[in-house]
């Protein structure tokens, strides 16, 4: 009868494999809508659109609000998207340069300067998306409170972002083990790194709506 109770549809092993199911097939719907690139913001909205609801057990239909979101925020998004990705891309080409470089002079320095923007960089970018998922507000105020945000949240700002690069760490400390799991990574990472994100954004931002 225990066995059998596992399985209704209230029960919590129902509830738990549901979420699970849910994070995972929220990570390839944001995985599929990511690859035109320029998608990447107004998919990653409409990830944590949907993750925020899980992550405070309210009722949505996974899909549908996903598509939802992504179609709401698709102008919205272009710019922050594109504001990203130049950053990110001249980051990769000053590491690239420096890399090159190899001890020239000031090298070094500009190198340990890179990764400190980098960092910076992130943890900005890791409220930026969420931010738009959750409010509606004008692009450079958006960035503006990711700023707040992250300098106010110093805790939840480092786990965040260390939850964000976590793959890029990966691959740095050790490259043939994250090669062996990269395609299992590639499909459900995503999905869990906004849910373990979400777990802290939702406080933050609860206050924020309380403000």
């Amino acid at each position: 009868m225990a066995f059998k109770d596992n399985f209704r549809g209230d029960s919590a092993y129902t509830q738990i494999m549901t979420k699970i199911f849910n994070i995972f097939w929220l990570s390839i719907l944001w995985l599929l809508c990511c690859i035109p690139v320029i998608t990447i913001g107004a998919s990653t909205i409409a990830l944590y659109y949907v993750m925020l609801k899980l992550v405070k057990d309210e009722e949505t239909t996974v899909t549908r609000e996903f598509f939802h979101s992504f179609k709401q925020n698709f102008l919205q998004s272009l710019p922050v998207t594109v504001i990203v990705l130049v950053v990110v891309v001249v980051l990769v080409a000053d590491f690239h340069i420096l890399g090159a470089a190899g001890r020239a002079q000031g090298a070094s320095f500009m190198y340990g300067f890179c990764i400190v923007l980098g960092i910076i960089c992130a943890a900005v970018f890791s409220y930026v998306f969420p931010l738009l998922a959750k409010f509606e507000n004008m692009v450079k105020k958006t960035f503006e409170n990711g700023a707040r945000l992250a300098a106010s949240h110093i805790g939840q700002t480092l786990v965040i972002t260390v939850v964000n690069l976590f793959p890029v760490l990966w691959f740095l400390i050790s490259s043939q083990t994250f090669s062996a799991i990269f395609w299992i990574w590639v499909f459900v990472g995503g999905g869990v790194q906004a849910f373990v994100n979400s777990l802290f954004l939702v406080k933050i931002f609860d206050r924020l709506a309380e403000a």
